[in-house]
């Protein structure tokens, strides 16, 4: 006859052992500048950014419209003729749902490049983020912030960039500077429906406050919008994407900055450049 008392004992030894590890964690984000708790950001941001359960698809989509991701019909127009790295088909809030087995939005826009290009910091900024992504779609991806004085607009924002070929050398905390090498193009994460080419997507968010917060998974501006990537070389408002989109045809083209290929800044003292150097 087996002992009742060791089920008991199981049960008491389960009550004492510490909690199991979690990822919903991020120890190097405490004390940094703006960083809060995950909890202390709105539910529906975490579905904005795409943290959803695929019964919540539609609402994060619905969530994502109303927060930014809405076509603009904006386009690069690089400062004195560079000959800079273009975006491709996989435009800027385009309708994702024949790629995905739920409803989706593209979110940012992709850049083709040859696997192993370095991709460089589009304004000085820190690291907020950096993510593995092996269970989905984005792959390897690192996020900057950049406080208003960095960039010169008047909110916080945020870049990202994903699908790298390895882990980023950078560490969360890390102050970056325009320029600087963040990553290597690549192809990382899970495919779709179709294959995927060698691309950094690169997607951009702001906000008017300074909070953020980074769960282990996701990183997650407090009462942010998702931002059209050319919006965010404008000179001046607005920069919401649906005023953007009923601009007239004659501002649509936005005078982009960049780095030649020898580093020198394209006009000087630009404060925002493309993620790639030009010729």
């Amino acid at each position: 006859m087996k002992s009742a008392a060791l089920p008991v004992l199981v049960f008491c030894l389960f009550l004492l052992a510490p909690p199991p590890a979690t990822a919903d964690t991020c120890a190097a984000c405490a004390g940094l500048d703006g960083f809060v708790p995950p909890d202390a950001i709105d539910a529906d941001l975490y579905l904005m950014v795409g943290k959803a359960r695929r019964s919540d698809k539609v609402r994060s989509v619905q969530i994502q419209e109303a927060r930014g991701v809405v076509r603009t019909g904006l386009k690069p127009a690089f400062i004195e003729d560079g000959n800079c790295p273009g975006i491709d088909t996989e435009a800027w809030a385009i309708d994702y749902s024949a790629k995905r087995p739920w409803p989706a939005l593209h979110k940012g826009v992709d850049i083709p490049r040859p696997r192993g290009t370095p991709i460089r910091a589009i304004a000085d900024g820190m690291v907020i983020g950096i993510f593995e992504n092996a269970d989905n779609r984005k792959g390897i991806e690192i996020a900057l912030r950049h406080r208003p004085e960095q960039t010169g607009l008047p909110f916080w924002t945020y870049s990202q960039y994903t699908h790298l070929t390895d882990m980023p050398t950078l560490a969360i905390g890390d102050a970056v500077r325009m320029g600087e090498v963040i990553g290597k193009t690549g192809n990382s994460g899970k495919m779709g429906r179709n294959i995927r080419r060698d691309a950094l997507h690169f997607a951009v968010l702001f906000s008017a406050v300074p909070a953020w917060s980074n769960d282990g998974r996701v990183f997650v501006p407090a009462d942010g919008f998702f931002m059209d990537p050319v919006a965010f070389y404008r000179q001046e408002g607005p920069y919401i994407s649906a005023e953007l989109a009923r601009l007239p045809s004659s501002d649509k083209a936005v005078p982009v900055a960049y780095l030649k290929t020898d580093g020198t800044p394209v006009p000087a003292g630009a404060r925002r450049i493309w993620p790639y150097p030009c010729k």
